[in-house]
């Protein structure tokens, strides 16, 4: 609630001194603007599966071909075979304050699995920022500065580019399952994304003349949006590029076709490679000389998108991201364990070239391959969740149709495969797949 407060007299204040420069300068009024976006859908458990919770460890449950060396047990959770869901819906307020400041306020309504399994949704302030832009010239170079709860720069971005997080989030963001650990008779599932996507800090962006690249370079608290900390001494940082090769060529390509009275740009039409490094904080600072927790990450992608001569298009893209986690040892607090992690990510949409269809019907395919630990320690236990079968992939196939800007729906077929037996049917039997049908809509306004 102190969080909350914080951040919403930060905005008021900023909206004030907007009202004031107003009044001295009557050529610019500012301005507001009011949108919002809701995910929601319906979720259709095919195989009525999920991963194991629970074992069965009387005498009668041992199984040595069995995932934890027990068989799971059967009815162990309750029987879904479809559910309509809300997963996100926030309201987004923007305003234009000056020539060169800006501001945004957006409350999160976001659903999640509380300790019992069930599905609960909350609140949350996910961005509360004013942004302040210095330098603006008329070749496209700009320098600005953000301040407050802000995106982080890759995973929204590479968002834009999928154009579908509404079905699934990209590689960086996804929930993937980082560990599995049984005590007694119980098995706990922890999933964990690369960064969050937003956090508390101050971030600066610099954009290069004829806007053939961004650069972002972040200092912030990193916790997340969802556990902001204003006492945190010691910072994470990242730093974030784009790079936009054709971007003084599509420019003078969509002038030349705009006096020929053209509307719409065919052949290629995007062209954009990425890259970021994120370091961790020292959670006991610099000067502590035992081993301390260390989070850093790092990745590039690419994205292209060619445009048929008259309707419908072609895009593709990817993304390779890595980790390097430290954490002190058990036993020795000067020792740290390092486990690696990698994901690579691969999406296509297909747009037909149907000039009827009017670009409303895609047709998207995506594989993404995740490892939370890339040791195969040869030494490790065939049994439970471990580096030798922690390995998962991802794979998405589905049609969309959007009627207007505003709405869109479609149908996706995700099936997320593990390389050990670790899904349990509702009678007991056990697989190394989940499959899911998922009807996908998303309200933008």
């Amino acid at each position: 609630m102190k969080t909350i407060t914080l951040l919403s007299v930060f905005f008021l204040v900023i909206t004030a001194n907007s009202f004031l420069y107003s009044q001295d300068k009557d050529e610019f009024k500012p301005s507001y603007s009011l949108g919002g976006v809701v995910f929601s859908g319906w979720h259709y458990n095919i195989d009525n599966a999920d991963f194991i919770s629970k074992l069965d460890t009387s005498a009668a449950g041992i199984d040595n071909n069995s995932a934890y060396g027990y068989k799971p047990t059967a009815n162990q959770f309750e029987i879904s075979k479809n559910t309509f869901y809300i997963d996100r819906a926030y309201i987004d307020l923007k305003a234009i304050l000056s020539p060169q400041i800006k501001a945004r306020l957006t409350p999160d309504f976001y659903s999640f699995t509380d300790g019992s399994g069930k599905t609960q949704y909350a609140y949350q302030i996910k961005f509360a920022y004013a942004e302040y832009t210095p330098l603006s010239s008329e070749n496209g170079t700009s320098l600005s500065f953000t301040l407050g709860v802000s995106p982080n720069q890759w995973a929204p971005n590479i968002d834009k580019y999928w154009g579908y997080r509404f079905v699934a989030r990209t590689l960086t963001d996804y929930p993937w399952v980082s560990a599995a650990v049984k005590s007694g008779n119980t098995v706990t599932k922890t999933t964990s994304t690369y960064f969050s996507t937003a956090d508390l800090g101050l971030t600066a962006k610099f954009t290069l003349p004829d806007k053939y690249a961004d650069l972002y370079v972040a200092v912030v608290n990193g916790n997340g949006f969802r556990n902001l900390n204003f006492d945190n001494r010691f910072k994470d940082v990242q730093v974030t590029a784009y790079i936009y090769p054709l971007s003084k060529y599509l420019t003078k390509k969509t002038e030349k076709y705009k006096k020929a009275g053209k509307l719409r740009l065919d052949g290629i039409s995007d062209l954009t490679l990425g890259g970021f490094y994120y370091s961790g904080k020292l959670d006991k600072g610099e000067n502590y000389a035992g081993a301390q927790y260390q989070r850093n990450r790092f990745g590039g992608m690419l994205s292209a998108k060619y445009n048929f001569k008259k309707a419908g298009f072609v895009k593709l893209g990817g993304e390779f991201s890595v980790q390097k986690n430290e954490d002190p040892a058990t036993l020795t607090s000067y020792t740290s364990i390092t486990t690696d992690a990698r994901g690579v990510s691969a999406f296509m949409e297909f747009n037909p070239p149907v000039e009827s269809l009017k670009e409303k019907l895609s047709f998207i395919a995506r594989y993404d391959v995740f490892d939370p630990n890339t040791t195969d320690d040869a030494m490790s236990s065939s049994k439970g969740f471990n580096n030798r079968n922690d390995q998962q992939t991802l794979l998405i196939l589905g049609s969309f149709y959007r009627p207007s800007k505003v709405l869109g729906f479609g149908l996706s077929y995700q099936i997320t495969k593990f390389d050990g037996d670790f899904i349990v049917k509702y009678d007991g039997t056990t697989s190394n797949t989940l499959n899911r049908l998922y009807f996908n809509t998303v309200l933008e306004f």
